[in-house]
């Protein structure tokens, strides 16, 4: 397996790393770095100098043990190496630009490689990273998490499918795809704790990333349903899948356990932002629940009649409701 690093990202990690530790006191690297570079304007034509400081980045890159970084996190999954023929590290400006994924497009220099690669069915891999990631100590335990989602991308077991058409509308798939996402690093760092690695976020952080998108999941029910899916660990893509798209699939994990409740969800129905109405079949984020308490049985009778199977547990949004009560009333 090949790693390959951008030289911008290599020269934009040292420069900002040599003005980080020498403005907290500890000159070693920026007498290091200078014993090196200086030389390079004495001994060399203007023309010359880029080709040579493009070598001392890479060198000392290397040599103050950033790139084992990356190495390293290769190290802990044997199988991934095996699959990956070259990994292409490059740098970003904003965190939300971070990530690590499946190459699908190659730069105009890696292309001859890439079909080297291909050939030999071998895949890969992308890396973006903000250059000042690379003094930070959570930077082995964000690699260790998003390689694992590579293994899994990789595993058949897994099924994944980047093209998984999901959602009505884009709000829907919005809300699906950040479901999908969650659940998955649930699962990623779950096994990474059973096996005495130390995980991108603890269990109790996790919970909380998972309870601000299941918030109509009651809370000894919350508790009870995070807890099934942390000892589960493993799912494959389609049941991510499932489980983001319908909350009912999720309540289902749910295990017993201290100061938790196991929820029944048979015939159970949750009405989800971003889901299409009964009524109009138009996608809402407000809906009316509880309507046997919230409307007279007339309305209520207004509403079946004029669509057959539909009951009061299936809901609807606020627009229709105030519509059909006004039908209902004779005022329209």
């Amino acid at each position: 397996m090949e790693i390959r690093f951008q030289p911008a990202l290599l020269q934009e990690v040292i420069d900002s790393f040599v003005e980080k530790t020498e403005r907290e006191g500890d000159p070693t690297y920026y007498k290091e770095f200078h014993e090196h570079a200086d030389p390079i304007y004495e001994k060399f034509m203007l023309e010359d100098r880029e080709g040579e400081f493009k070598k001392l980045y890479q060198y000392l890159f290397g040599t103050w043990g950033f790139s084992d970084i990356i190495r390293d996190s290769f190290n802990e999954y044997p199988l991934l190496k095996d699959k990956v023929g070259i990994v292409l590290v490059k740098g970003v400006l904003k965190e939300d630009q971070e990530g690590v994924d499946i190459l699908r497009k190659w730069g105009s220099v890696e292309q001859d490689l890439a079909k080297d690669f291909e050939a030999k069915g071998m895949k890969g891999v992308g890396i973006k990273l903000i250059p000042r990631r690379f003094y930070d100590p959570a930077l082995t335990r964000y690699c260790r998490h998003e390689l694992m989602h590579i293994s899994d991308m990789l595993d058949p077991v897994f099924g994944y499918d980047p093209d998984t058409k999901v959602g009505q509308n884009s709000g829907e798939e919005t809300l699906i795809l950040q479901r999908y996402r969650v659940l998955w690093s649930v699962s990623v760092d779950s096994r990474l704790s059973a096996a005495g690695r130390e995980p991108m976020l603890s269990k109790e952080d996790r919970f909380k990333e998972f309870r601000s998108w299941y918030r109509k999941i009651a809370p000894p029910q919350l508790k009870s349903v995070f807890e099934g899916l942390w000892q589960i660990s493993y799912f494959t893509h389609s049941e991510l899948i499932e489980m983001s798209t319908d909350t009912l699939r999720v309540m289902d994990r749910a295990v017993d356990v201290e100061g938790g409740e196991v929820p029944e969800t048979e015939n159970k129905v949750m009405l989800m932002p971003g889901f299409p109405c009964p009524l109009c079949r138009f996608p809402t984020y407000s809906w009316v629940e509880d309507m046997g308490t919230k409307l007279e049985p007339y309305v209520l009778d207004f509403i079946r009649e004029n669509h057959p199977g539909w009951d009061i547990e299936y809901g609807g949004c606020d627009r229709c409701v105030e519509v059909y009560k006004l039908r209902a009333d004779g005022v329209m």
